[in-house]
């Protein structure tokens, strides 16, 4: 029987653990020091990450989803950390013994209703394109 090289590889529906200082915050707005389960829902060649913050609040931008873990998931996507880089399992970004992994339909269902279904559709729709074109090469 042959052993997985790698055993540390991400697969979408994946939950990883990050705190909230490594996710995107707005200028001015120290987040707290809080770790959070995130969702992988999509990735690509390069193991760059994209990812669904979970939450354990019921807030406007929020979806109740109370399995595998995750009570909430929010309405936004992430593809790069708090300095701008792509995620990637790491110090970061990382699979912890609480962690679990859903089914793809699910993790596709949560990716759908984010990038177009949410009030943030037309800017997570815009990530996910920047995701997907980052490692193209220009035709120049």
């Amino acid at each position: 029987m042959l052993k997985s090289k790698n055993k540390n590889k991400i697969e979408i529906g994946q939950t990883l653990e990050s705190n909230d200082l490594y996710l995107p915050w707005e200028k001015g707005k120290m987040p707290k020091s809080k770790s959070r389960p995130v969702i992988v829902v999509d990735k690509n060649k390069y193991d760059d990450l994209v990812i669904v913050p979970g939450s354990t609040r019921d807030t406007p931008n929020t979806t109740y989803y109370n399995k595998f873990g995750i009570k909430y998931y929010r309405h936004n996507i992430e593809i790069e950390d708090n300095e701008g880089k792509p995620i990637r399992n790491g110090i970061k970004f990382k699979k912890t013994k609480n962690s679990s992994k859903l089914p793809l339909d699910e993790a596709k269902k949560i990716r759908n209703n984010v990038i177009n279904h949410t009030k943030f559709a037309s800017e997570n729709k815009a990530k996910h394109k920047k995701f997907w074109n980052r490692n193209k090469k220009s035709r120049d």
